[in-house]
């Protein structure tokens, strides 16, 4: 795993850099990244940063040119209907990429933009440096990129230390800095703080509901949950739902009022970790759930078009990113048409059983193993700035 100097040995005293360019597309592309920034301004104060990033990015940003709210989307036939304004950001970066003679890039995940990008400035601006956070899952699907990845980018932030072997054969610094998530995937508070703030009730069952943080994936799985949560025959269970920053609270209300489901903001960690059992949507947040040891299953429901041709493409044997890393089913998936209030109701009540419930969470404890050492964002802050050129 790639191991930060001590920031003493990092020249940042009587230095002119160049400016830089950072494009994160998600609600965990801005967790990333705000780290990141912050690690990067601490290191270099004066470090001018012009790009895209969301709430947590822009207090470290001189220069904002979109929102994450902007490219949220999910899925081939979502990406389409979205073309024109990705295309037209696309454009806008590669321009501002000469105006504000970028040095260096940093791009966050988000690979279907992030990658064309790369690309370009490669054959655009030649001597740019252009570094990756987040190695694509070319291990899952799509694995024809490795050349074009290899070759186009100096550098590759890799996550999981399975990763960097697959771009041995290329001149591209692949490194493994471990997953920021370790460090990251806390409560927020206490239990009893948690409980007190929120209005819930530590005596009696809970269970959170998190149908990811994009508009599309809320549209597709909340519906379910909330119809799975009307047919629920016991009274005493309680349901949270914690919402991404990325969403409305009318777009949430919408969907739940009526029932008894309590959103809850800022208070995503904390409300799995107190839970007895949660419903996920696929992603990084069940990776994030798994750390925080709460017994949960796996949704996910594509556009139908979409399903049908991610069932071509993908090549692993599970679909959750949990389940990828620990290399065994260690949270049950529900995929498209498995999506029902039926089958919802059938996996929590199995969740909740209170005699499955340690060995769950046991085997959800070794995966913390898998993901390398806290320090993920100095790491990559460390290694990017020493890599910029200067003016």
């Amino acid at each position: 795993m790639l191991t930060a100097p001590a920031p003493s040995s990092i020249d940042t005293q009587n230095r002119s850099l160049k400016a830089v360019l950072v494009v994160a597309g998600e609600a965990s592309g801005d967790l990333h990244g705000a780290e990141i920034l912050r690690e990067l301004k601490a290191l270099q104060p004066d470090l001018r940063i012009v790009g895209i990033g969301g709430e947590g990015m822009s207090p470290f940003m001189d220069r904002k040119l979109a929102d994450v709210r902007d490219l949220g989307v999910v899925g081939f036939v979502e990406v389409i209907r979205h073309y024109p304004a990705i295309r037209r950001l696309y454009h806008q970066l590669l321009q501002v990429a000469d105006q504000e003679d970028i040095g260096a890039v940093l791009t966050i995940d988000y690979p279907g933009l992030n990658l064309k990008l790369a690309q370009a400035l490669r054959k655009r601006r030649p001597g740019i440096r252009l570094h990756h956070f987040v190695c694509p899952q070319v291990w899952a699907w799509k694995a024809g990129r490795i050349p074009m990845i290899g070759r186009t980018l100096d550098a590759l932030y890799c996550l999981f230390d399975f990763e960097p072997r697959l771009f041995e054969d290329f001149p591209v610094e692949a490194l493994w800095i471990g997953n920021p998530l370790v460090e990251k995937v806390k409560p927020e508070l206490s239990r009893d703080a948690f409980f007190q703030q929120s209005g819930l009730d530590p005596s009696r069952p809970l269970v959170a509901l998190l149908p990811g943080s994009r508009w599309g994936e809320v549209q597709r799985l909340l519906p379910v949950m909330v119809e799975m949560v009307r047919r629920w025959q016991d009274p005493g269970t309680q349901w949270v739902l914690p919402v991404a920053n990325t969403l409305s609270d009318d777009l949430i209300q919408a969907h739940i009022r009526g029932t008894s489901i309590r959103p809850v903001r800022d208070l995503g960690y904390a409300a799995r970790a107190y839970a007895d059992a949660a419903l996920v949507c696929s992603g990084t947040a069940t990776l994030e759930t798994a750390l925080l040891g709460t017994p949960f299953a796996i949704l996910y429901k594509l556009h139908p078009l979409s399903y049908a041709l991610a069932k071509l493409l993908v090549r692993v044997k599970h679909f959750g990113l949990a389940n990828i890393v620990a290399g065994q089913e260690v949270a049950p998936e529900l995929l498209q048409g498995q999506v029902s209030p039926e089958a919802l109701e059938r996996e929590l009540k199995r969740l909740l059983d209170p005699t499955l419930a340690p060995g769950i969470r046991s085997s959800l404890a070794a995966l913390r193993s898998r993901l390398g050492e806290p320090g993920a964002a100095k790491r990559v802050a460390t290694h990017f700035l020493e890599s910029i050129p200067k003016a």
